[in-house]
């Protein structure tokens, strides 16, 4: 299967294992929630581009109005109402769709983040542009990326070339330079 144009379905069809595999480091994680969270007023709306299961949408939700996260994976987000619904939560909303879906109006988010999908954006310009349109005037974007070109030179390649030929999707490599 060619992921290059449809990387939903490359997620689609990974989301299992995703949903299964733990965080791997939940102290970091849990810290990373807390100083989140420190940026954060009970009246705020926050948007997560690339939620997947929820996970940090949900830990966040105690301290805010609402919670949006977006996803393309149509299964990797009915985990994450699976989820929701467990925990009771009632202020997140997932949404099957993309950061550059027109119902998000400019200037609608107190906080909006990314984790770890950064570098499937071909086109980084865009992306910066519509997270800063979509963004209050005192806004916080937070994101981690992984800067795979930076890791293993090889293995960077390799993936690049993967997305390239449509096995997975395309993968930008960024660097820290």
């Amino acid at each position: 299967m060619l992921f290059k144009k449809s990387p939903e379905k490359f997620w689609d069809l990974i989301s299992s294992m995703y949903a299964a595999s733990p965080v791997s480091d939940s102290v970091s994680y849990q810290s990373k929630i807390q100083t989140i969270k420190s940026y954060l007023s009970p009246g705020d709306v926050v948007l997560d581009i690339g939620c997947g299961t929820g996970t940090q949408c949900d830990d966040l939700a105690e301290s805010v109005k609402q919670v949006i996260g977006v996803d393309i994976s149509s299964k990797l987000l009915a985990i994450a109402e699976q989820r929701k619904a467990e925990r009771n939560i009632e202020n997140v909303e997932f949404i099957q769709t993309s950061l550059f879906d027109d119902q998000f109006n400019p200037e609608s988010f107190n906080l909006v983040m990314t984790f770890y999908i950064l570098h499937f954006f071909e086109d980084i310009d865009e992306f910066f542009t519509r997270v800063y349109e979509l963004l209050k005037p005192d806004g916080l974007y937070i994101y981690e990326l992984p800067c795979l070109g930076e890791k293993n030179l090889f293995m960077a390649r390799l993936l690049r070339f993967a997305g390239y030929l449509g096995f997975v999707p395309l993968i930008n490599m960024l660097t820290y330079k």
